[in-house]
């Protein structure tokens, strides 16, 4: 596999030359959700000229590889649980695309990944030397039970992962590690808990959530957005019958946590007092009520030089299933939304950047797509025949399309994901996805680099 490689890597210098960024396939041994969506993350991390990429294989398996980022040259993958399988119910890896891996690097350089991390404590691994992918050391346990793990580097060297604490109903919490990982700690409170009491919130006993979450350039906020999950079968009455699984997301949320203190605070700076639930999310947290319009997944974060956050996401429209991509930034003390896109579906994901020159660029999984989810395929969670950048000169008022990043025609792609930085940063230019044929086709999972990380 190496060799081939090789053999094309002086094409894709090639391609980059002449100012064509082509997808660079890294993996082609992928199930569902090969790469997660924006739930869980980073699944690729910047480090000493290497970018080292995690994904869900075969079997369920977790994988990892290298890709030199100069010579344009990928390792051999290596599968995680090499030597531990016995430690691993495999079944349950083939089983749960929860399991899937994520990766960072901690505040002394070394790499760690975590992976099998559904209301279940995960195995977390660190490389036992740089840039050596092989061998590896069993980590600390960083909870008893966590899902959805994001991880990030913070303040002073730092790492938090930020998870949900058991299941639907469940929590959202944080903790820090210190000493490269060999220690966890944090508030003995959820962050946000939507069915917590008093349970004053429309659907309140009934309500969870979904984060996504970023950290501030000086690493001492953590931004939270969030929607609502209703988890009891309520008649919708936009779309006029019972929706179901991830057609019950509504809403958009946000709120930051100022990680020395714990303290928490709206967009206005009034602090509230973890956990937050739903009736104070309805209250001092709300930055879009979708009228029961689905917002299936969380947004990619933006943050500017002054810690404001931009935000996309796709929310459904006259089904449940197609609507458009939104950005929504926050303008004279109000939310702001406005449409980009057509998404074919309300589990496309997107990443947002901005350049520079102030250019905002909307990373989207758009073209034709489902409009309804079949069974438990690979398509389940929707998926585009395009993938497409969207870029705005004028703030996000108006939005036009801007490169085509579609690999191969007539696939289906999905999950788009940021490539991160050693510092907790995020690469410009840099984001991974994946595409299937078919219903249930072998995933291939891409790098694309347009050359332009800093």
């Amino acid at each position: 596999m190496k060799g081939n490689i090789c053999k094309s890597a002086a094409l894709l210098s090639a391609l980059a030359c002449a100012g064509f960024a082509q997808p660079i396939p890294f993996a082609a041994n992928g199930g569902l959700k090969m790469l997660y969506d924006n739930r869980m993350y980073p699944q690729a991390v910047e480090h000493d000229g290497a970018t080292y990429m995690v994904w869900r294989g075969a079997e369920g398996l977790p994988y990892i590889r290298s890709y030199d980022n100069a010579s344009k040259q990928l390792s051999d993958p290596h599968m995680l649980l090499t030597g531990r399988l016995d430690q691993a119910d495999t079944d349950k890896y083939r089983r749960d695309h929860h399991f899937a891996p994520i990766v960072w690097v901690d505040g002394r350089g070394r790499l760690h990944t975590l992976f099998g991390c559904h209301s279940t404590p995960g195995m977390h691994l660190i490389a036992k030397k740089p840039g050596r992918l092989t061998e590896w050391t069993l980590g600390p346990r960083i909870f008893e039970n966590l899902s959805y793990p994001k991880a990030h580097r913070i303040y002073d060297g730092k790492t938090l992962i930020y998870f949900r604490h058991w299941g639907h109903l469940g929590s959202w919490k944080y903790r820090i590690g210190e000493r490269g990982g060999e220690s966890w700690s944090g508030p003995p409170a959820a962050l946000i808990d939507m069915n917590a009491h008093p349970q004053d919130g429309f659907m309140a006993a009934h309500a969870g959530s979904y984060n996504t979450s970023r950290v501030s350039r000086d690493g001492r906020t953590l931004h939270v957005a969030f929607i609502w999950k209703m988890e009891e079968e309520h008649p919708n009455a936009r779309y006029g019958r019972v929706l179901h699984d991830h057609r019950r997301r509504h809403n958009l949320y946000y709120l930051q946590v100022d990680l020395p203190t714990g303290r928490v605070f709206n967009i206005d700076g009034k602090e509230l007092q973890a956990p937050v639930n739903k009736g104070v999310a309805d209250r001092d947290c709300l930055v879009w009520d979708t009228q029961e319009r689905v917002a299936a997944v969380g947004p990619s974060i933006y943050l500017d030089e002054d810690d404001n956050p931009y935000f996309t996401l796709p929310i459904s429209g006259d089904t449940p299933y197609k609507g458009k991509f939104y950005f929504v930034r926050r303008d004279a003390g109000r939310w702001v939304k406005t449409p980009i896109a057509a998404a074919p579906h309300p589990f496309n994901s997107s990443h947002l950047d901005r350049g520079g020159d102030g250019v905002f660029h909307a990373f989207l999984i758009t073209g034709e797509g489902e409009s309804i989810a079949p069974g438990s395929t690979r398509s389940a969670y929707g998926w585009g025949g395009a993938v497409e950048e969207w870029l705005s000169s004028d703030g996000g008022a108006t939005w036009r399309r801007g490169r085509d990043l579609t690999p191969v025609r007539k696939r289906r792609y999905q999950n788009m994901q940021f490539v991160g930085t050693a510092g907790g940063g995020i690469a410009r230019g840099r984001l991974l996805f994946y595409g299937w044929q078919g219903d249930d086709g072998a995933g291939t999972a891409y790098l694309w680099d347009d050359g332009t990380s800093d």
